[in-house]
């Protein structure tokens, strides 16, 4: 049997000519599923090409250095083997899509199945994957019956980005909705916060999952808290740095000085209002996304010689987010 009449590794039964192998050659996928299939075979295949083309530019594994990212897919396609696909769920809604799947793989007779929850975007006429929730082996349990309510993210160069957003008067129930939806959004997208302006929204909201720092120093995710018309009454002179990342910025990365006690005034999503002391991890999270709701962004906070320095990836990032290429 010759190679074009062997079925395809994306487990659909059909011949490889016949399914993965036109969008391998060019031709558009015109679904979310029929690039995650293409995806999977394009990894058993080793064609690292089809990997990078098909990422969307806000994946944070998104990188510049394309000679370098397609040697490390390469490596990974060479030594691993690339058994067998199962889709358990597929959802898409105009520009946004998930797909779940399993990817039964293995590394040295180890075996190394894991499930994923994708997400894509339609960008730029172009379904793309946006990035994905990873659990070890079969993991039927990322399957919902729920809609799909991801949100299309606001991207550095977006004008709402630097508009001061708008008090909410009312916590309606569609203002509800739009918290729901921030959140599922924020998850599928492994953030720590999102403000309303970030999907597209002029609204004094933000969510953040309560950032847990362990004994190691790493950075766990505890549980959602909603801010509806936050007002910062008073910052600490003690101050500290840390990185700071931005789902609106994607790879874009920067050490930024915050005060390390804050006290915030809010009303809660039950229409309560609070005033609370924040301090660490969380209250750097919450100086954050309150600057989202100023149209200010994090790299503001920097100075003048880092933004020098930033300057040129930022104006990279900025056009092949908004023109689809690189300069």
């Amino acid at each position: 049997m010759d190679t074009q009449q062997k079925l395809c590794p994306c487990s659909s039964k059909k011949p490889y000519e016949l399914c993965c192998q036109p969008f391998h050659s060019g031709e558009l996928p015109k679904t979310a599923l029929e690039l995650m299939r293409s995806r999977f075979s394009a990894y058993a295949l080793n064609l690292p090409e089809y990997i990078v083309a098909t990422t969307h530019p806000a994946n944070p594994h998104y990188s510049e250095n394309k000679f370098a990212w397609k040697r490390s897919i390469s490596k990974f396609s060479r030594e691993y083997s690339f058994d067998s696909l199962e889709v358990l769920d597929f959802k898409e809604h105009e520009t946004l899509a998930t797909v779940i799947f399993t990817a039964y793989i293995t590394h040295e007779d180890n075996d190394c199945t894991f499930t994923e929850k994708s997400f894509f975007e339609r960008f730029h006429g172009r379904w793309l994957y946006r990035g994905g929730q990873l659990e070890q082996g079969h993991a039927p349990n990322l399957v919902t019956t729920d809609q799909l309510r991801l949100l299309p993210l606001a991207y550095y160069g977006a004008p709402i980005l630097r508009k001061k957003s708008e008090e909410v008067t009312e916590i309606t129930q569609d203002m509800k909705n739009l918290i729901d939806e921030m959140i599922e959004t924020m998850d599928a997208c492994n953030g720590m916060g999102l403000a309303a302006p970030q999907v597209h929204h002029s609204a004094k909201v933000f969510i953040i999952r309560t950032p847990i720092e362990k004994e190691d120093g790493k950075i766990e995710l505890g549980k959602v808290k909603v801010f509806v018309n936050p007002k910062i009454r008073s910052t600490s002179k003690e101050t500290w740095k840390a990185a700071e990342g931005c789902l609106s910025l994607p790879t874009i990365r920067a050490e930024i000085e915050r005060s390390k006690e804050i006290s915030l005034e809010y009303t809660n999503l039950d229409g309560i209002k609070k005033t609370e002391i924040f301090r660490g991890w969380e209250a750097k999270v919450i100086l954050h996304e309150n600057d989202h709701l100023e149209g200010v962004l994090f790299i503001d906070h920097m100075n003048e010689n880092d933004k020098k320095k930033l300057s040129p990836f930022l104006k990279n990032l900025k056009s092949r987010i908004h023109d689809g290429t690189e300069m």
